[in-house]
């Protein structure tokens, strides 16, 4: 994907690095000249922020719910004036990869599991394939609509302890793949969970 097929409205994740320091800000598309994507001005701080430096590494980061995120590297943002009103004017030179933002462990679970969804009455039942402290992998009999993609909420019983308990997550899709025997993976990162998902999840780690 080129960076000039984002659109009007679509919000993208800057990410600027130097040497060990990171930094995440939002910008939302406002338009797309030629090759360069418009951006309302980023501030940081109540600053507009100055990305002129050469010694700051910037990626661009899009996620639209339905594939994983993309990412374009090497990107350079310059302040520019269009019909009389300022923005970052960002470009990159080479079309967008998709990458997994996953920063810590996931265990395989391949467990049976329930997803409600905000808008659809019945539950379904899924197969959780894996699950970390801020994310989750399922197997899904049916297509989640965009529409309801942000918000799941996903249900599963701990088996390991004296009495059973339940578990709940919230999720929000960022990925999804079609499976070539039916059905559909969802790649999420969880959104809101309860304290019992930490013990859960290092009890697991503490088997293997």
């Amino acid at each position: 994907m080129k960076i000039s097929e984002l659109k009007k409205g679509q919000k993208v994740t800057i990410r600027c690095k130097h040497k060990t320091l990171l930094v995440d800000v939002e910008a939302h598309v406002a338009g797309v000249r030629s090759e360069v994507v418009l951006l309302e001005l980023i501030r940081h701080d109540g600053q507009i922020v100055d990305f002129s430096s050469p010694h700051v590494q910037i990626i661009t980061i899009y996620e639209d719910g339905l594939d994983m995120p993309k990412a374009w590297t090497n990107c350079r943002i310059q302040r520019r004036t269009v019909d009389g009103r300022q923005y970052h004017a960002l470009a990159a030179p080479k079309a967008s990869v998709k990458v997994n933002r996953r920063k810590v462990a996931r265990i395989l679970l391949n467990k049976p599991g329930i997803l409600k969804i905000s808008n659809v009455s019945d539950p379904v039942n899924i197969m959780i394939h894996d699950l970390c402290v801020n994310g989750i992998g399922f197997e899904c009999p049916v297509k989640i609509e965009e529409q309801d993609i942000r918000h799941l909420y996903i249900q599963f019983m701990d088996e390991d302890r004296d009495e059973e308990e339940e578990i709940k997550v919230e999720a929000r899709g960022v990925w999804k793949k079609e499976l070539p025997g039916g059905g559909f993976f969802y790649g999420c990162r969880l959104v809101n969970a309860e304290e019992n998902l930490g013990y859960y999840i290092a009890g697991k780690m503490r088997e293997t």
